[in-house]
C-alpha cells in the first residue's frame, strides 16, 4: 500500500517558478495523501513539511525531492485537523476530531506520549511555544489548553471564549498566546501566568486563523468574513485597512514579516505586503479549494494543501523580487514628488516675498 502511495507522490515538475500574468509557475506538485489535506507545517530546514488529512494520518514529504520520507504517523482515530513542527524539528504535534493531541517523535515516528486528552470538542489548532517548552490547542469546546511537552501535563485551561477556537499561536518572543474564535473575537494571553491581557471584538464573521509579526508588535487575523486585518498587540487598535478579495482558511507570515499569505476556498492562494496592505500579484489557482498553506522560513517557498490531497510548492522568490523593485520604484518617485513640491513652495514663497517687497522700492 505504502508502495502504491509513493508512486502516486512522484511529482510533476514544471520549469522554474515565472511570473506570467502575474503568476508564477508551481515548482512541484505531489499527492501526500488519499483525502483532503487539512493542515501542513515547514520544518526549520526549509525542505521538508508535514501534512495532516482527513485519512486520520500524518506524512513527511521532502519537497525538492518529490517524494515521502516520513509516515503515515498513525494514532488518530478521526480527521487530523492542525499541526505543528517543535523549534528543534525533533517533535510533531497534531490535533484531531478524535479530541486528542498526539506528540511523536519524527526519528522514531512513535507518539512520545498516550494521546493528550483534555478538550471535549475537536482540536482545530496546535503550536509549540518558541522554546518548545509548552503545547497550546484549541478546540471546537471553546477552550484554549496549554500542555507541558515534557510530561504531558496540562499547564493551564483558558475558557473565555464564547464559541470555538480556530487557532492559537504563541508570540516569537514566547510572552503571549494568541486565540482566534468562532466568537468572532482574538483574545491575547500572558503566556506565564494565563492572564487575560487584550480582547479583540475582531471580525464579522469566525476568526479563522490568527498569526504574530516577527517582532510580537502586531497580530494578523484571517475571517470567513473576507477580510484580513492587522491588530496592535499593545493596546488591540487596527492598525491601517483591512485586506480583502476571498473566504480566507489559512494564513502565513513571513520570517521577517514583510508579508503574508493566504489561502481560500475560492481555489487561490494570495500574498499581501504588510507594508501596504495591498495585493502582491495573483500567484497560484488549485483545481479545488485550499484549506492550509505554510512558508518557507527563508520565504522564498510556499507550500499548500488542497482537498484532493495534493502538496503544491511554489517558488515565490521572482514575484517578491519583482515586488520590491516596483515598490522601491514609487519610494523613489514619492520622494521625488516630495522634493519637486519642497521646491515648488520655496519658489512660491520667494515669489511672495519678492512680490511683497518690490512695492516699496
Amino acid at each position: 500500500m505504502l508502495l502504491g502511495v509513493l508512486q502516486e507522490a512522484r511529482p510533476t515538475v514544471r520549469r522554474s517558478a515565472q511570473i506570467t500574468q502575474g503568476r508564477p509557475a508551481p515548482t512541484r506538485m505531489m499527492r501526500s495523501h488519499n483525502d483532503s489535506l487539512l493542515a501542513v507545517a515547514f520544518f526549520k530546514d526549509g525542505r521538508r513539511v508535514v501534512t495532516a488529512s482527513h485519512d486520520k494520518t500524518l506524512r513527511i514529504c521532502d519537497m525538492q525531492k518529490g517524494s515521502l520520507v516520513g509516515g503515515p504517523f498513525e494514532g488518530h482515530k478521526d480527521y487530523v485537523r492542525s499541526v505543528t513542527v517543535s523549534p528543534d524539528d525533533r517533535r510533531i504535534a497534531s490535533g484531531g476530531d478524535d479530541k486528542s493531541i498526539i506528540i511523536w517523535d519524527v526519528e522514531t515516528k512513535q507518539m512520545v506520549f498516550d494521546p493528550l486528552e483534555k478538550h471535549t470538542g475537536w482540536v482545530l489548532s496546535v503550536c509549540f511555544s518558541p522554546d518548545g517548552k509548552r503545547l497550546a490547542s484549541g478546540s471546537h469546546d471553546k477552550t484554549v489548553v496549554v500542555w507541558d511537552t515534557e510530561t504531558g501535563g496540562v499547564l493551564a485551561t483558558l475558557d473565555s471564549h464564547n464559541n470555538s477556537v480556530w487557532s492559537v499561536a504563541f508570540s516569537p518572543d514566547g510572552l503571549k498566546l494568541a486565540s482566534g474564535s468562532a466568537d468572532h473575537s482574538i483574545r491575547i494571553w500572558r503566556s506565564d501566568s494565563a492572564e487575560l491581557l487584550l480582547e479583540i471584538n475582531a471580525h464579522q464573521h469566525w476568526v479563522r486563523s490568527v498569526v504574530w509579526s516577527p517582532d510580537s508588535k502586531q497580530l494578523v487575523s484571517a475571517s470567513f468574513d473576507k477580510t484580513v486585518t492587522f491588530w496592535s498587540s499593545d493596546n488591540g487598535h487596527q492598525i491601517g485597512q483591512s485586506c480583502t478579495g476571498h473566504t480566507y482558511h489559512s494564513l502565513a507570515i513571513s520570517s521577517d514579516g514583510s508579508f503574508i499569505a493566504t489561502a481560500s476556498d475560492d481555489k487561490i492562494l494570495r500574498l499581501w505586503s504588510t507594508k501596504t496592505h495591498k495585493l502582491i500579484g495573483q500567484v497560484l489557482e488549485h483545481a479545488t479549494l485550499v484549506r492550509c498553506i505554510a512558508l518557507s522560513p527563508n520565504g522564498e517557498l510556499l507550500v499548500s494543501g488542497d482537498g484532493e490531497g495534493k502538496v503544491l510548492l511554489c517558488s515565490i522568490k521572482n514575484i517578491l523580487e519583482q515586488h520590491n523593485a516596483e515598490e522601491e520604484d514609487e519610494d523613489e518617485e514619492s520622494q521625488q514628488d516630495r522634493l519637486s513640491f519642497s521646491e515648488s513652495q520655496v519658489c512660491s514663497y520667494s515669489s511672495l516675498c519678492c512680490s511683497f517687497i518690490h512695492p516699496l522700492r
